[in-house]
């Protein structure tokens, strides 16, 4: 899957419970901040985030939108929403 126009696809990483095995009920899952840059449109100004396959990044909680696409789940972010690259 690729990202298009300002998009910038990002695969959120695993919180501590769900690496463990530990299954939580949904209102007490606390989704992380930060997951790994899959892709991004051409029209994200950030030369670090447009160049960022691969790297970590940190979000908000409330932006974007999940998608599933062949079993894995992203979250589709617009690229000013990237609060840094770590």
């Amino acid at each position: 899957m690729k990202a298009v126009n300002e998009f910038v696809l990002v695969i959120r990483d695993k919180t501590e419970s769900e690496k463990n095995g530990l299954v939580l009920p949904e209102g007490g899952k606390v989704k992380p901040h930060q997951g790994t840059i899959v892709s991004s449109g051409k029209l994200v100004k950030d030369p670090d985030i447009k160049s960022g396959k691969g790297k970590k990044c940190l979000f908000h909680k409330t932006v974007g939108f999940e998608l599933e696409f062949e079993g894995v789940t992203y979250l589709v972010l617009m690229g000013y929403e990237i609060i840094g690259i770590v």
